[in-house]
């Protein structure tokens, strides 16, 4: 698979200087995502992590779908978090039919964001009784206009923002010579076009029931809490923790590549992030990315604190923005980009300088 700048992203998705900053860069995976050999190949890679815990780990797709954990009970399933598009919500569910044939009985959105969120729908018309979990938090901000790149007032923002994105993968088509290549925007614009489809029709299921402190479930067959540790990736962070197989399911708080912080909150993740270590857990199902060992937390947690300290020491020294992009990008690569660039998305050198430009805006401004 081909090596993408951020650069090429940015312009392959066509999307405005002043956009850029109001999207995730989740969305900026756009052409990458949609590698033609993924388009028709099953969503999720099913990896069993306990006695009746699986991670549904995403495939590549046109708009980047967050990762699964699904958890076993003697009445049915629990589901947490469901994906940019209810289509992809069903696909994981006829997966999910392999391993058994109970109901889906409740969803648990470990944020607002809406390749976390927006395949809620499909789960509540599998089964209207379907009880939809998240913080007291994300249900605000799926409902708050900005508060960002989520949400019921965000479907209203890509349904607008799509149109351009289509007309750019056409261009691009006729221009291209490169066979494989074009077989990629062709794959692209595809799927671009169904998720336009989707998003026009979506109705996006609020949480049912909300919880503002640590909470457990008592399931049958099974004890699952939800703890409230702190604000992160968002302000309303949920992380699902099961004690007996020692399995957490950390939304984007925490991933296997490139933190995405333009909703986040970097000083605080960091305090998070070392409660989150308190728990007794070996295996993480990240937001994105494969399962990951406890040990990841410790070296995604210092990768806040090396920065947030390089940019505080760059600032006093009076660098400009752009001399802190490229001389810290440099300056933390070798500790750093070989384990975050393992992906065609979310690479080292892709989001490093926005990276810089958030701890700058929210930590040395406090904007």
């Amino acid at each position: 698979m081909a090596q993408w700048t951020r650069r090429q992203v940015l312009a392959q998705m066509g999307l405005a200087a002043a956009a850029v900053h109001t999207l995730d860069p989740h969305e900026l995976c756009c052409t990458m995502a949609a590698h033609a050999q993924t388009a028709d190949k099953d969503l999720f890679e099913l990896k069993k992590i306990g006695d009746g815990v699986y991670a549904a780990i995403a495939a590549p797709r046109y708009k980047t779908n967050c990762n699964a954990a699904l958890i076993m009970t003697d009445d049915g399933v629990i589901v947490v978090d469901t994906h940019s598009k209810p289509s992809a919500s069903r696909a994981l569910y006829t997966q999910m039919q392999e391993l058994t044939k109970k109901p889906v009985i409740k969803v648990i959105n470990t944020h607002f964001h809406f390749d976390h969120t927006q395949g809620n729908e499909s789960y509540a018309m599998t089964n209207p009784k379907v009880e939809i979990i998240a913080t007291e938090q994300t249900k605000v901000n799926m409902t708050t206009p900005g508060a960002g790149v989520g949400g019921v007032p965000f479907i209203e923002t890509q349904i607008k923002a799509m149109p351009a994105d289509i007309d750019k993968l056409k261009a691009d088509i006729q221009k291209e010579s490169d066979p494989a290549k074009k077989k990629n925007l062709e794959s692209s614009l595809q799927q671009a076009e169904s998720y336009l489809q989707e998003l026009k029709s979506m109705k996006l299921p609020l949480p049912t029931r909300t919880v503002t402190t640590t909470t457990t479930l008592k399931e049958n067959g099974r004890e699952i809490q939800l703890h409230v540790l702190g604000r992160a990736h968002t302000n309303g962070d949920l992380f699902i923790y099961l004690p007996k197989e020692k399995v957490v399911a950390t939304g984007d708080a925490l991933i296997d590549w490139m933190p995405f912080m333009n909703d986040g909150y970097p000083e605080d993740w960091i305090n998070t992030l070392t409660s989150l270590e308190k728990l007794d857990f070996t295996s993480v199902v990240p937001g994105h990315g494969e399962v990951l060992p406890k040990n990841h937390v410790a070296f995604f947690r210092g990768y806040f604190v090396d920065l947030i300290a390089a940019v505080k020491k760059a600032s006093a020294d009076k660098a400009t923005l752009a001399e802190m992009q490229t001389k810290i990008g440099d300056q933390l690569a070798s500790k750093y980009e070989a384990a975050m660039s393992k992906y065609a998305v979310g690479r080292y050198r892709d989001r490093v300088g926005q990276n810089v430009e958030m701890i700058y805006k929210k930590v040395v401004q406090k904007a």
